[in-house]
């Protein structure tokens, strides 16, 4: 369980499966309220004024395809997720905030490559109700 720094938000991760020789993704709840048609993976991290939550969303649970991830931004005070980019063959990980800004690690194991991503705040586009059904990467990617 992820508590916000204020101690206002608790983010809950539940075992839902495990990927063939790979790790395990969860569902995700916020204050006990389940985010509905997507999956997680570790890690989660709020950021410091305890509003946003970012998780590492799978878009894809195929062992054949996959994995495809990507970081997510969850606005708990707006109940709106958005999508960062996707990463097809690779996984969001390292989380963190500075200030208004989010960074992480785009990891692509099978390439033995990673490289920092990094985004602002207020340049976050395409926010989405959480309880809407998120829509499929293109091309699997």
């Amino acid at each position: 369980m992820a508590r916000s720094p204020d101690g206002t938000h608790r983010a809950a991760l539940r075992f839902e499966g495990e990927i063939r020789f790979g790790p395990e993704y969860f569902c995700l709840s916020i204050d006990g309220r389940g985010i509905p048609h997507r999956i997680f993976g570790q890690p989660l991290l709020w950021s410091p004024d305890s509003r946003f939550l970012a998780a590492q969303e799978w878009l894809t649970t195929d062992y054949a395809t996959g994995p495809i991830t990507c970081a997510a931004l969850i606005d708990a005070a707006e109940w709106k997720i958005a999508r960062l980019e996707v990463l097809a063959k690779g996984f969001a990980q390292d989380f963190q905030w500075e200030a208004a800004t989010f960074r992480y690690q785009q990891a692509f194991a099978a390439r033995s490559t990673a490289r920092c991503a990094q985004v602002a705040l207020e340049s976050v586009e395409g926010w989405a109700p959480i309880d809407a059904a998120p829509p499929l990467p293109a091309d699997g990617a």
